[in-house]
């Protein structure tokens, strides 16, 4: 199939209400954030709790240094090669450690957000989404 025999692809702007829902819908995540080496971007799973995205990591990882307070990005996004369509959000906000005792309590007390990797993973980050976008490309 030549390029002008393909079908027409449109990109939608997806309202923000709509990428919440779409972030809930998902247990794999990307987080990136500026370190002093430049900017660094890792999977994570995680979960979308009252609004807020929380996952587990090692205290002496990677993603440890965003137990500083800090400006993070999130995109989840869910893509089908065949038809080539699918959707992005993009989270901006603020990460930081899950710190307040009854916090953690709350985060202990269920099962997700399950890591995937080994090892120890008991430090909680989260993230409160300050803007939300996303699209959809549809044929």
């Amino acid at each position: 199939m030549s390029t002008s025999d393909a079908p027409r692809r449109r990109f939608t702007t997806i309202p923000a209400t709509e990428c919440l829902t779409l972030v809930g819908s998902q247990v794999i995540g990307r987080v990136g954030w500026n370190t002093t080496e430049g900017p660094q971007i890792l999977p994570v799973t995680f979960v979308l709790r009252d609004g807020v995205i929380v996952f587990r990591t090692s205290p002496y990882g990677a993603l440890s240094e965003l137990r500083n307070v800090r400006q993070v990005a999130f995109e989840v996004d869910e893509f089908d090669v065949t038809t080539r369509t699918g959707w992005s959000v993009l989270v901006r906000g603020t990460a930081k450690p899950a710190s307040n005792p009854d916090e953690l309590a709350g985060h202990w007390d269920r099962d997700e957000p399950l890591p995937w990797a080994g090892g120890s993973r008991t430090l909680f980050i989260t993230i409160t989404p300050e803007h939300v976008s996303g699209r959809v490309i549809s044929a």
